[in-house]
């Protein structure tokens, strides 16, 4: 499944060159765009599409705000993500709901019926919809099973927490910040978030070493 979903995209890339570039009655009209490349699988405008039918945005899983998040970068960063556990082998080890994450996203779609619909507006399929559940649902699981296991949160870093987000904030415009014992768990549960997110950033990092990315807008 995974070297045809790749062909597929490969086909994709090269159809959409074919098209621009000597069929006359395409000339001057753009049919889908090539944003990027990850090796050798390019991301499309259209892929761009899809990640917002199905509501692929900024999550806890990553450090991205609704202001600052790039719609191709995280695409990127997930095709990275996912092509890096295909080519260590951790993809075949890994036991991965994706009936689950195709069901989040087709609710998020607003019921298959409508997200078909729209699917079918954009030039899309559901094999699409299901290729970008299973690249979501493997790296999700990745996370989960091996990054998250390495986080430890101390009382050290409880404490330095409270200095830095309670304490600190509140001394300086005057208001007296609630004692330790009442905020430890929401801390721990704050610098437990800060220290996965450190994880998935460094095996990003990793990531990019491995793999080529060329992109081709900003």
């Amino acid at each position: 499944m995974k070297r045809v979903e790749i062909l597929r995209y490969q086909l994709s890339l090269v159809v959409v060159t074919v098209l621009l570039v000597t069929s006359p009655g395409w000339a001057g009209e753009t049919i889908d765009e090539v944003l990027a490349v990850v090796d050798r699988n390019p991301l499309l405008q259209s892929d761009i599409v899809l990640a917002e039918l199905v509501g692929i945005g900024p999550s806890a899983e990553t450090s991205d705000t609704e202001s600052e998040y790039d719609p191709l970068d995280s695409r990127i960063r997930l095709e990275l993500q996912y092509l890096d556990l295909i080519a260590s082998g951790a993809l075949q080890r890994l036991e991965i709901d994706v009936d689950q994450q195709l069901e989040s996203m087709t609710t998020r779609g607003g019921g298959e019926i409508q997200l078909r619909e729209a699917l079918a507006a954009h030039g899309l399929e559901w094999e699409d919809v299901e290729a970008l559940a299973l690249r979501v649902a493997a790296v999700q699981t990745w996370v989960k099973r091996h990054l998250r296991p390495r986080v430890t949160v101390t009382i050290t870093d409880v404490e330095e927490a409270y200095r830095r987000v309670v304490v600190e904030p509140m001394r300086d415009v005057g208001t007296a910040p609630p004692s330790l014992a009442h905020v430890t768990e929401d801390l721990r549960r704050l610098v437990s978030e800060e220290k996965l997110n450190a994880e998935i950033e460094r095996w990003l990092d990793q990531c990019r070493e491995r793999h080529r990315v060329t992109r081709f807008v900003e």
